[in-house]
């Protein structure tokens, strides 16, 4: 009778099991996002990037324009003038580092008027805009992994540092490759091919290591980083075989994508706002349960509007605009900054 009875349990035994496995794959799985799967993987990862490519190349200059002017003026140009909005909705940010914000606000205003003035032109602020933008995609694209990596935890500190530099350190030798390349033409490729397969090395050993070290946790920041770094591998393949038309239709996803990804991370963090009940503005509070109207009114407001100044008032419209890329960079860095915990 005890032998019967064994026999009868081990099956049923061996099916808690599978089912209490199962259950903690799931729960594993749910901690690997920061919002879902499928919000994670099409507005962070951007894993639609490649199709994105595909579509571009396949339709030629035409349809690549045609993707090009909804990614400037319905993508990246809201993307830089939400910062402010969100700094002035979020006051007690702002009353917290009131001196700050006014100094920072009034030097990033009245320089690019001050140069256009007295110059006419704003060749010398476009090169700072470009340098200090590569920084800023660089800067976000590790910062939104540096989350994941809280999130999942695991990541010493030793180890944070050393992503922080290596992933900086790529993103941004690819984004100045491609800036030597079109200045220069072929004479840029002088001497850089070796160059640029040992920089390479960089994010395929670190994807590699993503996937060695997988786990159901870590899926959401392992596809996030192994999409932004084939990106820009894909980048810098385009200016080691020198082709100007590849290139063009991948720096136009890697726009879309840090847009995309930009907006996507501050509606996470709205979002984290609402749930956990923090202190904000009235006006916030209001705003905050229609996030998803909200955003969307802003997007194709300011779009029009950008497209429309640019038709009829080019001049003031690019001087304002690079204000605002300004002003953007650096509200960005002390509104994220602020927000990291003191471990990695």
């Amino acid at each position: 009778m005890s032998q019967i009875s064994q026999t009868t349990l081990l099956p049923q035994t061996t099916s808690e099991r599978s089912e209490a496995v199962t259950k903690n794959f799931r729960e594993a799985i749910k901690d690997a996002w920061l919002v879902d799967p499928k919000y994670d993987l099409i507005f962070l990862a951007n894993l639609g990037w490649p199709l994105l490519v595909l579509l571009q190349w396949l339709g030629g200059l035409e349809t690549q324009s045609g993707i090009s002017f909804w990614q400037v003026y319905f993508i990246t140009t809201p993307h830089r003038w939400i910062t402010p909005a969100l700094l002035f909705l979020e006051r007690d940010r702002l009353q917290a580092n009131k001196t700050k914000y006014i100094m920072v606000t009034v030097l990033l205003i009245s320089a690019p008027l001050a140069v256009k003035i007295s110059t006419g032109a704003l060749t010398c602020l476009l090169t700072i805009d470009y340098i200090w933008n590569a920084w800023h995609f660089a800067a976000q694209h590790h910062g939104i992994y540096r989350i994941y990596g809280r999130k999942t935890g695991g990541i010493s500190l030793k180890r944070s540092r050393i992503d922080k530099w290596l992933m900086r350190g790529f993103l941004l030798y690819v984004t100045f490759r491609i800036a030597s390349w079109a200045s220069m033409g072929a004479a840029a490729n002088q001497g850089w091919g070796m160059l640029d397969y040992l920089i390479a090395v960089i994010p395929v050993s670190m994807i590699l290591r993503e996937f060695w070290q997988l786990k159901p946790q870590t899926l959401g920041r392992c596809l996030y980083f192994t999409s932004v770094m084939t990106l820009y591998l894909s980048m810098l393949w385009a200016v080691a075989v020198r082709s100007p038309m590849l290139l063009l239709v991948l720096t136009t996803a890697s726009a879309l994508f840090h847009s995309i990804e930009y907006l996507a991370i501050v509606s996470w963090s709205v979002d984290r706002t609402k749930k956990t009940g923090k202190a904000t503005t009235q006006l916030f509070q209001r705003l905050m349960p229609r996030w998803g109207i909200v955003l969307t009114v802003f997007v194709l407001i300011l779009g029009m509007g950008a497209w429309l100044m640019e038709s009829h008032l080019l001049e003031i419209w690019l001087t304002i605009n690079l204000m605002m890329a300004f002003l953007h960079y650096a509200y960005d860095g002390f509104i994220w900054k602020s927000r990291r915990p003191k471990t990695a």
